[in-house]
């Protein structure tokens, strides 16, 4: 008789588990609704049920990553909007992929008298850096405090020394070493003028070249740091010459990552609250479509560490305008090719027609993926498979506005 009620007891347990799986399975065959909600976003905050969706988000978090594809105005637009909002909650600083130096160039000019001092600067070197060169990025850092809560945490970009080269000439102990850092800019100047990205000096300056510069400016602490970031930074740059792709991301990564944990270790608040705004590879979590981690992976442990959390938004367009950095084109306006956000769409049987024809909306990725996950998965483009692992919120539009650039060449 024991056996046959243990028998029975187990047949019982066994039919209400079967059924609790149906049931499972019935809820998630049926699927989480896939929301698109309209978005409006100001220096003065954010709108609309997509907005009211992302400021639920911003009490307990630490970190606001805003990765995007650049060259558009939307993205800083967008960050300028949660910035507004954020600041609700206490302290912000800003981090930016512009190298450390550089933003310290780009701080002096905000403090001296704003944009339109840092885009008097620039004249002339319309790729010294990216992408403060923009106005809707230099006004975004021009509201921490003219700059100077903002954290560059990059490398040196390509065309830095059109304007870090002046600061050493400025500092040079002799008239040969001023005329050799000088002779750098100048060709520079030239060789991006006439987009031949492979004579520019951090493509091809050997690790000699660095250390005899160095050598020249023996007790200059500032020369000493400059030319040590350009060292650093051309490493990474003739890596991507030479075809060493990966080896190239992961030292970026590294570096990048050693920038951002000095300054966040720096600062007065035991947990200080960031707003990045970089590209989306490195602000997606898990494996990013260049095979490595990068601070976007970071974020998340970090923030719950302190009890916190970090929200993940991809701006990313369907169509539109905006502005390229390319060789020989300098910063010229193109129509932009979806890259990723169509296919999406496509593989959920979303039709295109219900993202506006004007505008932005905010889609909640958790559902889309989940609907996505799978064979539909893997069927993607790798940019679209990221975008849905790695972050929370889309904004998209299919009228993007390109960035305007301070210094604008071939229009």
């Amino acid at each position: 008789m024991m056996l046959k009620w243990v028998a029975m007891v187990g047949a019982l347990c066994l039919q209400a588990g079967a059924l609790q799986a149906q049931s499972t399975d019935s809820t998630a065959a049926k699927g989480e609704p896939v929301e698109i909600l309209d978005i409006e976003f100001s220096d003065a905050g954010l709108s609309g049920a997509g907005g009211d969706r992302l400021k639920a988000e911003l009490a307990d978090t630490q970190f606001i990553a805003v990765g995007e594809d650049h060259g558009f105005a939307g993205a800083p637009q967008l960050a300028q909007a949660l910035a507004s909002e954020a600041r609700a909650f206490g302290p912000l600083y800003h981090a930016v992929e512009v190298g450390p130096v550089t933003m310290q160039w780009v701080r002096r000019r905000l403090a001296a008298g704003g944009v339109e001092t840092l885009q008097k600067d620039l004249a002339g070197k319309p790729l010294a850096f990216p992408f403060l060169s923009n106005r809707e990025d230099a006004e975004l850092a021009d509201g921490f405090d003219h700059g100077d809560r903002v954290w560059g945490i990059d490398q040196e970009f390509i065309g830095a020394p059109t304007i870090l080269m002046d600061e050493l000439a400025g500092l040079t102990p002799d008239a040969p070493t001023q005329a050799s850092v000088e002779a750098i800019r100048d060709a520079d100047i030239a060789n991006l003028a006439k987009g031949d990205f492979d004579a520019l000096w951090m493509n091809r300056a050997s690790a000699a070249e660095f250390a005899d510069l160095q050598a020249s400016f023996v007790g200059s602490k500032r020369a000493e740091t400059i030319i040590d970031a350009l060292a650093a930074s051309a490493r990474i740059y003739q890596l991507n010459q030479s075809g060493a792709y990966l080896q190239n991301n992961e030292e970026r990564e590294a570096l990048r990552r050693g920038y951002f944990l000095v300054l966040y270790r720096a600062a007065p608040e035991a947990a200080p609250r960031v707003l990045f705004k970089m590209g989306a590879y490195h602000l997606g979590r898990g494996t990013t479509p260049a095979s490595i981690y990068d601070l976007g992976s970071l974020l998340p442990g970090l923030a719950a560490a302190n009890g916190l959390t970090s929200v993940h938004i991809v701006y990313l367009p369907m169509g539109g305008m905006v502005r390229a950095i390319r060789p020989g084109k300098a910063t010229a306006v193109q129509p932009y090719e979806d890259e990723g956000v169509g296919a999406m769409l496509a593989a959920a049987n979303i039709a295109p027609e219900r993202i506006g024809a004007t505008g932005h909306v905010l889609i909640p990725l958790a559902p889309l993926r989940h609907a996505l996950a799978g064979k539909k998965m893997r069927a993607l483009p790798a940019l679209s498979r990221f975008v849905l692992l790695g972050f929370d919120y889309l904004v998209t539009t299919r009228d993007a506005e390109a960035a305007t650039a301070l210094e604008a060449v071939d229009e």
